[in-house]
């Protein structure tokens, strides 16, 4: 009777959760990832980079590790500790890995002006003070618009807008949910004038020397003031067409001259990009999302690879490029949190893992990130952010494969990609988070998808009947081609290869120099393990292999296939380091402010225009 019992009851479980969440799926196995674990700021300290080893040889699981030498590029930051108001201080962090860690400190419009025209600024810089006590710089986000926030007795009290605003006969924003937040309307021509007002009397407090970036935001239903403008986050031209909206990032450029970089948008405007404005999205959980997206040059080319075109603003000109990936917490498997992500946390670590490196991909420069589910990914992630072709430690492609349903790319592409008959029923099969290393199937080296991984939730991006993704791909032979652009391609290079050991025999790298042929192998035994072999080279001939490959992965001569996961090419010399100064979009000129190589020579001081900079870099250390 007790077992009858129990089978009724999961059946219960099951139906209710079915109805509380119909985007659910069949929970799945996610074994290449740690189980889940939440790590609070406490635990930081417990976290290391991943050892780097500078010979061959082969690891189980994933490889993050990059040399010693490496520091964080100049141009990332990593949010690690959110404190919203300014009676929490910001904790001192004893990090073990290298990163520019920064706080993000969330403040109340009602807070700083609680009587009209009399502004307090003194709390704000003395928690800015506080943090950089304890090493950490600070990025401040101003809450400006919500009146309310919810239903309760504490509705007006978690409002974050000053209330004398209604004596102005300011009106609200239609409200998309009494839970939520009451917004007063940011066009109204009173709340205009005193946004204004109090953007002139940030920058006269201060406080734009002393922090490291400010967020500006419109109004959202949801916590914290999103988007740019009236039209939502992705609108960009015709956000950019409202009178109100363009006043009030000439009011931020105001408060930050010569310190643009540092304004971000809680959404893409060209209008913004020009004065050297940065964005800061969110939801990067939702790993498949913008795709495409014209503002961060995200495409999926027509034989189906994920593209990156470099022109696009925010990363020709090197803004600040955001992301959030936070929403890991075990509340969010909950009713209450409407099982936003799946009825179980056991998705989570993968979505942690594909959200990362999906943040890279998109070239991002700054990151808040919390949970820290796979911790080895974490200092890997601060090594990476904020990086350009010309100052990446390494290069990187993950086989990855989705498929994208072909309404949702139609509705969100400028660019009128042709989608085939077979992609309208089937979806768009999107391959590879890929960056500056590339693999591309050819003649000889045909690839198919391996290793199915089920979604926890039905994203609404994904194909319907498609609702996984393929995490490797397997063939015979397996093409590579370094950006050409990559000086490092130049020096000894460390080939990490992450694969599945499902076939025995072995798993060969074949690369030119300008002598001979070689390859390299790694004895596969079948036991359908993940694994990461590192290959140690030099004298790599760029381009000299079939289809202007540079390398080449090959399944041995009885072998039946390769199934291979990611490849990374770091650079394994400690070689020239070059800083940059971010680049304000009406400017194209670079300031090379510093060049020291490994063999100790110094270069003088150059204001150049650059562009055939590589030559020169590759001249310089020579």
């Amino acid at each position: 009777m007790k077992r009858y019992a129990l089978i009724i009851g999961a059946l219960l479980v099951t139906t209710l959760t079915s109805a509380q969440n119909p985007n659910a799926l069949p929970e799945s196995d996610y074994p290449y990832w740690p189980s889940y674990n939440h790590l609070e700021v406490s635990d930081l300290d417990t976290i290391e980079a991943q050892k780097w080893i500078d010979t061959d040889h082969i690891i189980d699981g994933w490889d993050w590790s990059l040399p010693d030498f490496v520091t964080p590029s100049p141009r990332s930051l990593v949010g690690l500790q959110r404190n919203i108001g300014v009676n929490m201080e910001f904790a001192p962090l004893d990090l073990k890995f290298k990163a520019n860690r920064i706080g993000i400190l969330w403040v109340k419009w009602r807070d700083i002006e609680p009587v009209e025209g009399t502004y307090n600024f003194t709390p704000i810089i003395e928690r800015i003070t506080q943090a950089n006590d304890v090493g950490s710089d600070i990025t401040l986000r101003i809450l400006t618009c919500s009146r309310s926030r919810g239903t309760g007795s504490d509705a007006i009290n978690n409002g974050e807008a000053p209330l004398w605003l209604e004596s102005y006969g300011v009106d609200l924003l239609p409200q998309e949910n009494p839970n939520r937040n009451s917004n007063f309307n940011p066009a109204h021509p009173e709340f205009h004038k005193r946004y204004l007002k109090l953007i002139n009397a940030l920058k006269e407090s201060g406080i734009p020397s002393l922090i490291k970036a400010a967020y500006v935001g419109y109004a959202s239903d949801s916590f914290g003031d999103e988007g740019i403008g009236p039209y939502g986050e992705r609108n960009s031209a015709a956000n950019d067409t409202v009178k109100h909206v363009r006043e009030r990032l000439d009011a931020w450029s105001d408060a930050f001259t010569g310190m643009e970089h540092k304004v971000f948008m809680g959404g893409a405007s060209a209008y913004g990009f020009q004065k050297g404005f940065g964005v800061r999205r969110g939801f990067v959980e939702m790993y498949l999302y913008n795709v495409p997206n014209d503002d961060m040059g995200q495409y999926i080319d027509e034989n189906g690879y994920l593209y990156v075109d470099e022109k696009a603003p925010i990363i020709k000109y090197q803004c600040f490029n955001g992301e959030v990936n936070e929403e890991y917490e075990d509340a969010w498997a909950t009713a209450e949190r409407g099982f936003r992500f799946g009825n179980t946390t056991n998705s989570y670590p993968y979505r942690y893992f594909a959200s990362t490196l999906r943040a890279l991909q998109m070239r991002c420069t700054y990151i808040h990130t919390t949970g820290h589910l796979v911790p080895k990914m974490l200092p890997f992630l601060c090594q990476e952010l904020g990086r350009t072709v010309d100052d990446a430690p390494d290069v990187w492609t993950f086989l990855n494969t989705s498929y994208i349903r072909a309404s949702y790319y139609q509705n969100n592409d400028t660019k009128e990609r042709i989608i085939t008959s077979a992609e309208q029923t089937q979806g768009i099969e999107m391959k590879n988070f890929e960056r500056w290393l590339y693999q591309r199937d050819a003649a000889g080296y045909e690839t198919e998808p391996a290793v199915k991984i089920q979604h926890a939730i039905k994203m609404w991006m994904a194909q319907p009947d498609k609702y996984y993704d393929y995490i490797a791909r397997s063939g015979k032979k397996i093409g590579f081609d370094l950006d050409d652009r990559w000086a490092g391609a130049n020096h000894t290079l460390a080939v990490k290869v992450t694969y599945f050991d499902n076939y025995s025999g072995t798993l060969d790298l074949t690369y030119n120099t300008a002598v001979v042929q070689t390859s390299k192998t790694q004895n596969l035994i079948g036991d359908g393990k993940l694994k990461t072999v590192t290959f140690f080279i030099s004298g790599l001939k760029p381009n000299s292999m079939d289809h202007g490959f540079d390398f080449v992965l090959e399944a041995g001569a009885h072998t039946d296939k390769i199934v291979v996961s990611m490849v990374r090419v770091v650079n394994g010399e400690k070689t020239t380091a070059v800083k940059v100064t971010r680049c304000r979009s009406n400017r194209t000129t670079r300031f090379l402010t510093q060049v020291l190589s490994d063999k100790g020579k110094n270069f003088p001081l150059l204001h150049m225009q650059i562009p055939n900079f590589k030559n020169w870099f590759r001249g310089a250390h020579s």
